[in-house]
């Protein structure tokens, strides 16, 4: 394939003009210089990003191949979701319904309904209600912590955050530089791999036994940016639309078997998308694919809907990052050490 022209204008809404390629050719690989842009403008993107609430239903559905047939299983969350600008950890979700497997319980499900947050110093968790087989029970506790808390860290799939690349900074997953520079042996920053396309590095880029590839192709009849990158045994595929804010569209995972034939391991395909400020696109639906971890499970996929999302509210409070405690809960302050009901005070002897 000869060397091919790539040039885009950022235009007021952000918006790409891909020039240079025939109808004929459905990809071309970029140039550092065109690496470089991209990154740019991926991270131009991310800084228009400063609040965004996120109202959002998600249930787990089993089936013996990654194509279904699917069957619904129990599992399922509504919550409500606020996250702070790629710069801050701050973040909250209300778990209005959830419903997962109660190891040893009296029951073989669970559902709950709690709080969880992290204001940038401490955590908190507010638990409010708990039913199974028909009854349902009030809960007065809460939880300050020295860290965030461990919901805050596996809700990716359950708020779409995981098909965003407005997240990898934060410790939670992420589809595009966080599984990238996981691949770089001694790579400590999170964004090392956008890192790399911002200065235009083809040595970094081509560290070897990885070998990375980012390519203009066209997908569900759109010009996309893809990046590839493949291991010894494994590939992993990503197609970005930079028409919309350079939103992911879909990942693929694949790892090779004992006979070296390649094999899906995970995929995430994002359907619905919506414009929620000027040029931040947020997923609306989403699934989430993975092979079964033993020879006899079943697939899982993970159906993702929104509801309501709110970008950059003028009005967000940040008060919402610190979950408030109802006079009379019990609260067990993992940092001070104190146990004490809200409405009493903490440094009575009897809390000591």
């Amino acid at each position: 394939m000869n060397k091919q022209s790539f040039s885009f204008v950022l235009i007021t809404s952000c918006l790409f003009i891909f020039s240079g390629t025939s109808a004929e050719e459905s990809s071309f690989e970029l140039s550092a210089e065109d690496m470089k842009n991209v990154a740019q403008s991926i991270r131009a993107v991310e800084d228009a990003l400063l609040n965004i609430r996120i109202d959002s239903n998600c249930w787990v559905e089993q089936g013996l191949s990654p194509s279904g047939p699917w069957e619904r299983t129990p599992v399922q969350f509504s919550t409500t979701a606020f996250f702070e600008k790629i710069s801050s950890s701050r973040a909250r979700i209300d778990f209005h319904k959830s419903v997962g497997p109660w190891e040893n319980g009296a029951a073989p499900y669970l559902e709950e309904s709690y709080s969880v947050s992290f204001d940038g110093v401490q955590g908190r968790r507010k638990a409010i209600s708990s039913s199974y087989s028909g009854n349902t029970f009030d809960i007065d506790r809460g939880s300050i912590l020295p860290e965030s808390p461990l919901e805050l860290t596996g809700c990716g799939r359950i708020t779409g955050i995981e098909t965003s690349l407005f997240f990898y900074y934060r410790n939670m997953p992420a589809p595009f530089p966080k599984r990238f520079s996981a691949n770089f042996e001694g790579a400590a920053d999170p964004n090392s791999f956008l890192s790399a396309l911002a200065a235009a590095d083809p040595n970094y880029l081509n560290i070897k036994p990885l070998d990375h590839k980012i390519v203009v192709e066209e997908f569900r009849g759109i010009q996309c940016i893809k990046l590839a990158c493949a291991g010894n045994s494994s590939r992993d595929k990503w197609w970005l639309d930079p028409s919309r804010g350079f939103a992911l569209l879909r990942h693929d995972s694949l790892q090779e078997d004992q006979y070296g034939n390649e094999q899906l391991k995970s995929s995430i395909n994002v359907t619905k998308l919506k414009e929620v400020a000027e040029n931040i696109w947020w997923p609306m639906e989403a699934y989430f694919v993975s092979c079964p971890y033993e020879i006899d499970d079943p697939w899982k996929r993970v159906v993702y809907r929104a509801s309501n999302v709110v970008a950059n509210d003028p009005n967000f409070n940040e008060s919402i990052f610190t979950v408030p405690f109802p006079v009379g809960y019990l609260i067990d302050d993992q940092v001070t050490g104190k146990k004490y009901r809200v409405g009493e005070d903490p440094n009575a002897p009897k809390n000591q």
